[in-house]
Parts: structure tokens; C-alpha cells; sequence
């Protein structure tokens, strides 16, 4: 009926109405192949299956809370305990192994377009699960209640909602003031409105924000690359459908996902001339996680280069950097204090910005460093105050040194290499830092996708993805008693990037027309 009604009609004299329709139509008949392209290839189908394992696998004490709702709900005490925990960990393992392989064997050669909507059906078999990897999501849900019932969530820690919500948070964390930045802690608030007073679907629904963020960086980082010379699949592949942001962003639904969409966006804008937006779209980044402001040197080294100071003498860089630098910053200021008045929230996380280095990670290089230090004094029979020296003085070198490797990435990359300036920025100040959890490598490691790579580099991004995904699923099967299976994982994971190292895996051929129809029906 619309095909006949405007046959034939020039779009300028369609109505309004009429256009919108057909371009929803046009939208979704695109969206639908996509999807059907995507299916078509192997390795997409190959990665469901290891999600769906993966899902399967997931109603474990490793990934919920003692007592969970959900288990007695549906009956799956059987799961956490004897034989059922070990086949839901061989289940978690097994799809893990799936999932790395065809990421690897998905690696764009010889002109492969990498399936664009792949990480949808990587996604969907875990969009019930609980929040895998992390229990970070239960304590963005406690913060949403917290707000939902007017306390400040920069003073008061879970403990203070009583009930389910605090139930399921970490204990370690009952009693910590939320640090997230008041955009994040805003959109807690409207998922745990729609979710009401059922914690677990709180918790499962901050996948909303996160798949959405997801869905942006699918789209915008592959026109960032192509803004800078890199292969769009080659973009989507290393930063979109790795591992580790299916496992962490949708499967742990950190907010981290929406900050690093943000950067991302704020990135690609800029690339097109519209600097001012690029600095605005990092407050809202930062608004959400505050690291998300260090992408700021992007921004202002695209500025530079759009000077051409990049081939000029130190003076004149100097000049354009002061220059962009306090312009762009004071930009980025006045957004992000725009968007806390708007918010309501106010500045009280600047207080509680210690509260994740409460932790001691040992992945963290300086606090490995001071803990090893600590050690060896203790057995050296050294007194205990002073040992316990040793860890706080690391991590304050390290920091040092993280602030000295991102001024000179600032005035020696920033104008020659704006985003690949943004990614060492961030990827630095994590190194450097107390606490490293997997998904802070994402915060700087998406935007390598946009960063024309050497093989080598490409391999060193490979080897620190699987070691991640290791650490997760050693972690996992450590939970879950079963570590026998963790040093599994961890042999396979070695193996398989040694096979990858030496003989390069064949790419799968791009789908054909008559495999695309043949696997939509």
C-alpha cells in the first residue's frame, strides 16, 4: 500500500510521516541482513555456542550470591555443589575455549569483512545470566536503591538498604561510599526503578546500559579507524568482539562500557572538526567514570594536528598545546559540572576516589612489586610496620611514573598520533595504578582498534586479551573448588596462542550469497 501511494513520487513532495516510515523500513530491512550475514558465518556461531555454555554454566557460587533468589526459584541448588558445580564449570571452560577460538579465527585477511551485529549473538545467551566475572552489578544496584530513596550515595555504602539489594554486594564493599561519577550512579537509579524491589533483575538489567554501549562502539569505532587509515574490520574484530568485552562488559555489565563508548564517540566527533563536542562528550565519559577525562589528550592532540604543528618546532607546539589544552579543558570542566547540577548529586565523589585501590591486586605491577618487597623483609625478619612500608611506597612510584609516561605521551604522540595518545594515556595510568581488574585494560585497549598496528603489537594485544581471559577463568573454577580445571584452562589458553603465534589461523571465507540464504531459511 505506501510502495503504490509514493511510486513514482520525488522524496522532496513525500510527507514527513511517509518518510520516516520508509526510512525505518530501509533501517530495519538492512538491520535484518546484517544479521542474516552474521549468522551465516561460521565462527559467529561458533562464539554463541561458546556463550551459551558459558550461560549454562554461569548459576554457580562462583558468578552468585549465597542465597540467591534465583536458586531457589528455579530449583538449582543441584549446581553449586558435587557433581553439578563441576559440569557447570567444564560448561564455563568449555565455552570460554569456544569463544577464544573463533575470535581468532575471525581475524580479517586477504579482504574478510568482519560480521558487524557478531557481538549480538554473542551477547544474547547470557542477557539473563548473572553478572559474570565480577559482582560489581549487585553493588551498582544497591547504589541505584540508594538513590531511589533520596540518601547521598557518596556517603552512604549498601549497608544502608537492608534487605535484598545489600544481601547480595560483596561484603567487601557493604560499607563503601559509591565512587562512580553521578551520571553513572544516575542511570543505576532509573534501572533499579524499572527492576522495583527485585535486586537480581536489578543487577541482570545494568546490562541495558551496557549492551547499548556496546551497540555505540560497534558503530563509531570502526569509523573512527577508517578516519585514520585502519581497517574497519580489523577495528571491530581486535576492540568490538574481543573476548574480554563480552565477557566483562556484557557479561559483567560494568559501567566502564558506557565510559568507554563516550571516549570513543567523543573521538570520532572530533576527528570531524567539532572539537568543542569532542571535549564536552569526554565530560560526559568522565560524569560516568571519571578516568574517562584523561582521553582529553585525543581531543587536543586532533587540535594540534589540525594546526599542523605536528612537523613545527618545540615553541610552536608549545603555543598550540597551552593553547587547545586550556581551551579544551576549561570546555570539558564546564560540561561536566553542567551535567552534576543536572544530576543533583553534587561532587562527593572526589572524597571517595580511594575506595577501589582498597584492594590489593597483585596483577597491578606496582603493587606486585611492594608486596614481593614486603615479603622478602618479612622473611628477612624485619619488623612489620616497617614492611608494611613497602606496598604504599610502590604504588606512589608507580603513579609518579604513570604521570611522567603521559606527559611525554602528550607532547610526543598527542599531535602525531591523537588516538593512539588517548589509548597510551589510559593505558598507562592503569599499569601505573594500585588495582587493575580485567576490564581496566579495555579502558585504553578499545581504542587500539583504531590505531594502525604492527603484527607484533597485534600479538601482544592477542597475548595479554587470552591471559585475561585465563585470570577469569582461573578465578571461576578457584570459586568453584574445581582448580584442577583452572590450570586446564590456563595449559589450552597457553597452547592456543602459541598455534596462533606460529601458524596464523585460517581466516573462515567470507559467507556467500547461498550460505547467507541457506542459514536464514
Amino acid at each position: 500500500m505506501l510502495e503504490q501511494r509514493v511510486a513514482g513520487t520525488p522524496p522532496t513532495v513525500l510527507a514527513r510521516p511517509d518518510m520516516i516510515r520508509l526510512a525505518l523500513i530501509e533501517w530495519f530491512a538492512r538491520l535484518v541482513a546484517a544479521l542474516h550475514r552474521a549468522w551465516a558465518d561460521p565462527m559467529v556461531r561458533r562464539g554463541t555456542l561458546g556463550m551459551a555454555l558459558v550461560g549454562a554454566g554461569s548459576l554457580t557460587p562462583a558468578f552468585l550470591p549465597a542465597k540467591a533468589p534465583i536458586i531457589e526459584q528455579l530449583h538449582l541448588q543441584w549446581m553449586g555443589e558435587g557433581v553439578g558445580r563441576f559440569v557447570a564449570t567444564v560448561l564455563l571452560i568449555a565455552g570460554l575455549g569456544l569463544l577464544v577460538d573463533a575470535w581468532l579465527r575471525m581475524r580479517p585477511r586477504d579482504g574478510r569483512r568482519v560480521p558487524s551485529l557478531a557481538w549480538v549473538f554473542w551477547s544474547l545467551p547470557v542477557l539473563l545470566a548473572p553478572p559474570l566475572f565480577s559482582r560489581d552489578a549487585y553493588s551498582y544496584a544497591a547504589q541505584g536503591l540508594i538513590v531511589q530513596r533520596g540518601l547521598d550515595p557518596y556517603a552512604y555504602g549498601p549497608y544502608w538498604v537492608p534487605g535484598q539489594f545489600a544481601d547480595q554486594v560483596d561484603p567487601m564493599w557493604l560499607l563503601t561510599p559509591a565512587p562512580y561519577g553521578p551520571l553513572a550512579l544516575q542511570v543505576q537509579h532509573a534501572v533499579v526503578a524499572i527492576a522495583g524491589d527485585n535486586a537480581y533483575l536489578a543487577a541482570v538489567l545494568m546490562r541495558l546500559p551496557a549492551l547499548a554501549a556496546v551497540a555505540l562502539l560497534a558503530w563509531t569505532l570502526p569509523r573512527l579507524a577508517k578516519r585514520f587509515g585502519v581497517n574497519p574490520s580489523q577495528a571491530l574484530w581486535l576492540a568490538v568482539l574481543n573476548p574480554l568485552v563480552i565477557m566483562h562488559f556484557v557479561g559483567g555489565a560494568h559501567g566502564d562500557a558506557i565510559m568507554v563508548a563516550l571516549v570513543v564517540l567523543a573521538l570520532y566527533v572530533a576527528s570531524l572538526g567539532r572539537f568543542w563536542v569532542g571535549a564536552a562528550l569526554i565530560a560526559a565519559a568522565a560524569t560516568y567514570k571519571q578516568t574517562g577525562a584523561l582521553a582529553l589528550i585525543g581531543v587536543i592532540g586532533m587540535a594540534m594536528q589540525a594546526d599542523g604543528t605536528a612537523g613545527l618546532g618545540a615553541s610552536a607546539r608549545l603555543r598550540s598545546l597551552l593553547r587547545h589544552g586550556m581551551s579544551l579543558t576549561l570546555v570539558t570542566i564546564a560540561a561536566f559540572a553542567t551535567i552534576t547540577a543536572f544530576t543533583g548529586l553534587g561532587w562527593g565523589w572526589t572524597s571517595n576516589l580511594s575506595v577501589p585501590a582498597s584492594l590489593r591486586s597483585l596483577i597491578a605491577p606496582p603493587t606486585f612489586v611492594g608486596a614481593s618487597i614486603e615479603w622478602f623483609m618479612n622473611l628477612a625478619g624485619m619488623p612489620l610496620a616497617t614492611a608494611a612500608v613497602a606496598v604504599p611506597i610502590a604504588q606512589s612510584i608507580g603513579l609518579l611514573l604513570g604521570l611522567v609516561s603521559i606527559a611525554v605521551i602528550v607532547w610526543r604522540v598527542a599531535p602525531r598520533k591523537p588516538v593512539l595518545a588517548a589509548a597510551g594515556a589510559l593505558l598507562a595510568l592503569v599499569a601505573s595504578g594500585p588495582v587493575i581488574h580485567p576490564w581496566y585494560l579495555l579502558w585504553g585497549g578499545v581504542l587500539l582498534g583504531a590505531v594502525r598496528l604492527s603484527e607484533r603489537a597485534i600479538r601482544a594485544v592477542v597475548f595479554v586479551t587470552l591471559f585475561f581471559v585465563t585470570y577469569g577463568a582461573v578465578d571461576a573454577t578457584l570459586s568453584n573448588g574445581t582448580w584442577a580445571l583452572g590450570l586446564s584452562a590456563a595449559l589450552w589458553m597457553v597452547g592456543r596462542f602459541i598455534v596462533s603465534r606460529r601458524r596464523p589461523v585460517e581466516a573462515t571465507p567470507e559467507p556467500t550469497r547461498r550460505a547467507v540464504t541457506a542459514a536464514t531459511g
